[in-house]
């Protein structure tokens, strides 16, 4: 009997938090702290890691790390926000640019990229995985 009592509560808690919008501050960052070093070493790697993509022969997986999702300002955080990447990305604008060219011109990463719906210029920069595996940092494609 107290269970069909706590049942409605129970459902009525669930809606609620179904209905409830997500305002946790780290819902707005897809930048962790670790992502953001990764990121910006590859924004400035870039050209280097464009020497890399044409030996790349399989991608076994693609991870995409939006850059440019407004960050909540955290107490002592070192997370840049999406200006600065964009900063960095035209400071290293050659570089860059190299490591694009490399991506659309390797069919294999520019069939990885089409896959997960990723035009080789929204790329600042990429991580390569000794498989092959590919982690993009990216701009999308109505802020670049």
């Amino acid at each position: 009997m107290k269970t069909l009592k706590a049942l409605p509560l129970a459902l009525a808690i669930l809606a609620a938090a179904a209905l409830t919008p997500v305002t946790a501050p780290g819902a707005l960052a897809q930048v962790s702290n670790i992502d953001a070093q990764w990121a910006s070493s590859s924004i400035l790697m870039a050209g280097k890691r464009a020497n890399q993509v044409p030996g790349i022969k399989k991608v076994p997986s693609v991870g995409v790390i939006r850059l440019d999702i407004p960050t909540v300002p955290m107490f002592r955080g070192d997370i840049p926000d999406w200006q600065e990447y964009k900063i960095m990305t035209r400071r290293n604008a050659a570089g860059v640019a190299k490591l694009q060219k490399a991506l659309a011109s390797n069919p294999v990463t520019a069939a990885a990229l089409a896959k997960v719906r990723v035009k080789p210029s929204q790329v600042a920069g990429v991580q390569i995985g000794s498989n092959g595996a590919l982690r993009l940092y990216i701009f999308s494609s109505r802020n670049w």
